[in-house]
């Protein structure tokens, strides 16, 4: 009876382990609300949308402005083998500086060609995302 209580106990922890794994918590990350970025992002004169159509071009061919996000909040899935979170600025802050709109994208890196995996957009720093899909 007890090596079947300890059984059933191991099973348990195992299952809530995996409910609250980063795959697990990823699903909880909301769609951003429509297909189309240019619909969905702050478009003043399209320049959020026109930096996240270039923050793409170059997350998949490797080039300039790749700064490495390191989800060190753990708000987005773990990357996996040969994959990398990139972030880029969307806009200019009223200050003059960054601002807070970001795109996080998920690139896989394996030897040869680079494909991009998952896209999300932060308009507060990081403190929340929603999942685009284009």
């Amino acid at each position: 009876m007890k090596i079947q209580r300890a059984t059933t106990w191991s099973l348990g922890l195992i299952v809530a382990g995996a409910l609250f794994s980063s795959q697990a918590y990823a699903a909880k990350i909301p769609d951003c609300g429509k297909r189309e970025p240019s619909k969905t992002l702050p478009t003043p004169q399209n320049s959020e949308y026109d930096a996240y159509r270039n923050a793409k071009t170059s997350a998949v061919a490797g080039g300039p402005g790749n700064t490495v996000f390191n989800n060190n909040e753990k708000r987005l899935p773990a990357a996996g083998k040969d994959e990398i979170y990139y972030e880029y600025y969307l806009g200019i802050g009223g200050d003059g500086g960054a601002g807070s709109h970001r795109a996080v994208l998920l690139v896989q890196t394996p030897a040869g060609k680079r494909k991009l995996l998952e896209r999300y957009y932060t308009q507060d720093h990081y403190a929340s995302f929603c999942s685009l899909k284009n």
